[in-house]
């Protein structure tokens, strides 16, 4: 039964466990997952939008509503490799809360934003150009 769910997600992406997890916590914040987007890019949001993550300034909201319109693709792989196309840190941990996965999540968006390599993303602004 839970393979046949996993198989009628829209993106393939969203099978991941990272995703998979991150859909869970949305539920448990009373938030529907739209399947037309990456789960953890709309906790990331969420978490911003709701102010459980500390933003020292508009540029993550930004990155993290551009990175919206990427291709699913691009976006979870920004998100789960590091600069040489390796796996990074980013799987979720056991009993992790919503909170904590989404802080995860913008932790690993604001590192790569103030990487030098951060104008390389499309929609990606640079910390100081706003």
């Amino acid at each position: 039964m839970a393979d046949q769910a996993l198989q009628q997600e829209k993106l393939p992406q969203n099978r991941s466990l990272l995703n998979r997890r991150c859909k869970l916590a949305l539920a448990s914040l009373k938030e529907v997952p739209d399947p037309k987007y990456l789960y953890s890019l709309q906790l990331a949001s969420l978490a911003l939008e709701r102010g459980l993550y500390p933003s020292r300034g508009p540029e993550l909201q930004l990155t993290v509503d551009g990175m919206l319109s990427w291709s699913p693709e691009n976006a979870q792989k920004f998100l789960e490799e590091n600069a040489q196309g390796e796996p990074n840190e980013l799987a979720p941990k056991p009993r992790q809360s919503p909170e904590q996965l989404a802080a995860s999540i913008l932790g690993e968006v604001e590192h790569k934003l103030s990487l030098p390599s951060a104008s390389n993303y499309p929609s990606m602004p640079r910390k100081g150009s706003m």
